[in-house]
């Protein structure tokens, strides 16, 4: 069997179907994909909000709710506590499939049927501000937020503690405007590093410590711009010099060293960036905790035998676009569902088996738009459902996008896939005009706890906690001229995209793959090529 070379249905580029992936499919029972890898991703990520809050009142106790789902949403929201009550059970909202409607239709009408929590925040304490939260403590305004303690405004930070303003970290403790870092303590505004300690301004760098601006060093101590200083130097060198010029400097730097062509480790055979510990793992990216025989995967703790799988934490394993499932196999389109097995085009569920079409079950099985059948009545009628799906077209494909209770803009998918509002309207999603947000409440006061400040950049208000100040008073730091959003765009910014694109080595000029573009001005190295003349 050869290639397919198929056109995708959205963004109408080629993009190819292999052999294995047509393996794969046939062994899941779905049809090859209309849509490229892509705007697969695009259409998944569209159903997650992380950071855009709102307050509403609890359609179970009239209360007011901190929740991810705009006050016009379609569906009832109950808080957190509220949700995870036994007094109500998601069965009672059950009711027949109807073999003269789209399955799609009769979902949606369950999803609105079926109270939602506002913001999903599992086994985890006062992290009310926070959103796609798991075992975490006192967590403010982080989002995929997983194992966390003591952290503030951060993006996909799992397994760190005393964190501030971050993005993509993983082990780490005391470390501020950092991204992609991993083992890292008291680090500074630095990326792509791991197991560095009391530095600032480091790209690429491994072990170091007690270093500024170095790109690329490993296990150095006292360098500053890759050159050795002596500690009274370095200290000295600190107090003349700010940020904005160190980082200045670094970049100049950066573009005069070879860069390695993808960041990860202990991996064979893979293609994509940030893996760690994966066999297999093709066209994926950001899986940090170890992944075998899976492609077009993004943001997963640990993956098997799986495919169109994204912001995930540990172990999924043979299951094909899900969203947000943990400890989960043989799953099949589902959002949101944990501890789950042998589950299909289902959300909100937990701890749940052999459900199809079903939204906020616990604890469940053997349902089927959340009404119960034996295990005789459930296998028959789901083998009807799924011959009518294909009927109609809907057998195999994602959520529509019309089912999202977000707008473009307002879920994650704009800052990993950025869209004007002309672009989005035209591929048929929805924006919002009125973000929530507030402007010319500003004003000063002697306490900073009680001060109201105007962004530098986007003019919107913004202010401060305690235990913020507290970070920045012990790692001797500037208080932040801009909100949260821009902050975080600003690091978003300086990510490589999710894409692969064909280059040269500069060195040995064979062929590679990478998320640097044609277009950047870095010196990029073939794997082998990086490992011979720079580590």
């Amino acid at each position: 069997m050869e290639n397919e070379t198929k056109t995708c249905k959205s963004c109408k580029q080629n993009f190819i179907v292999t052999p294995d992936d047509v393996s794969f499919y046939e062994k899941m029972a779905v049809p090859a994909p209309e849509y490229c890898p892509e705007c697969r991703q695009e259409r998944r990520i569209l159903f997650r909000n992380f950071k855009t809050l709102y307050k509403v009142d609890s359609a179970k106790s009239g209360k007011g709710v901190i929740s991810m789902y705009p006050p016009d949403s379609p569906y009832q929201i109950y808080d957190h506590e509220e949700w995870w009550a036994d007094d109500w059970d998601a069965k009672d909202y059950g009711r027949d499939f109807d073999f003269s409607r789209p399955f799609f239709e009769q979902l949606f009408d369950l999803w609105k049927a079926v109270p939602h929590y506002g913001l999903m925040n599992g086994y985890s304490e006062n992290c009310v501000y926070s959103n796609m939260v798991w075992k975490s403590k006192n967590c403010y305004y982080v989002f995929g937020c997983i194992e966390n303690e003591e952290c503030d405004y951060g993006h996909l930070v799992w397994n760190s503690r005393d964190c501030v303003d971050n993005l993509y970290l993983n082990k780490c403790e005391l470390c501020y405007e950092c991204v992609d870092c991993i083992g890292c303590n008291r680090l500074l505004y630095s990326q792509e590093s791991e197991n560095c300690s009391d530095s600032i301004a480091l790209f690429d760098c491994r072990g170091c410590t007690n270093c500024i601006g170095c790109v690329g060093l490993q296990q150095k101590s006292y360098h500053i711009y890759n050159k050795p200083v002596t500690k009274e130097e370095y200290e000295k060198f600190l107090k003349e010099h700010t940020i904005e010029e160190i980082l200045a400097e670094r970049e100049k730097l950066r573009l005069t060293l070879p860069h390695r062509s993808f960041y990860g480790y202990r991996n064979n055979g893979v293609s994509g960036n940030h893996l760690y510990n994966c066999k297999n793992v093709q066209q994926s990216f950001d899986i940090k905790m170890g992944g075998e025989n899976s492609k077009f995967s993004y943001t997963v703790g640990t993956l098997f035998n799986s495919y169109d799988i994204c912001f995930t934490p540990p172990n999924i394993e043979e299951s094909y676009q899900a969203m947000a499932c943990g400890y989960s196999k043989n799953l099949l389109v589902c959002h949101l569902c944990n501890t789950c097995s042998y589950a299909s085009y289902s959300e909100h569920c937990y701890n749940s088996h052999n459900i199809f079409g079903c939204e906020g079950l616990k604890g469940s099985e053997y349902c089927i738009l959340n009404k119960q059948y034996s295990k005789e009545e459930y296998e028959a009628l789901k083998e009807k459902i799924i011959t009518h799906m294909k009927s109609t077209g809907e057998w195999g494909k994602w959520f529509p996008i019309n089912m999202s209770p977000f707008a473009y803009n307002e879920s994650i998918v704009n800052e990993y896939s950025p869209l004007t509002k002309e672009q989005a309207l035209a591929k048929g999603y929805r924006w919002k005009d009125d973000m929530p947000a507030t402007h010319g409440q500003e004003h000063d006061d002697p306490d900073p706890m009680k001060r109201i400040l105007k962004c530098d950049q986007c003019s919107r208000n913004y202010r401060f906690i305690e235990r913020e100040l507290v970070f920045y008073q012990k790692l001797n730091l500037p208080l932040p001229s801009k909100c949260f959003n821009c902050r975080h765009q600003r690091r978003m910014n300086l990510r490589l995209p999710r894409k692969l694109y064909d280059r040269h080595c500069a060195k040995c000029e064979k062929d590679i793959q990478t998320s640097y573009s044609p277009d950047h001005k870095e010196i990029i190295y073939c794997e082998q090529c990086y490992q011979q003349n720079v580590m």
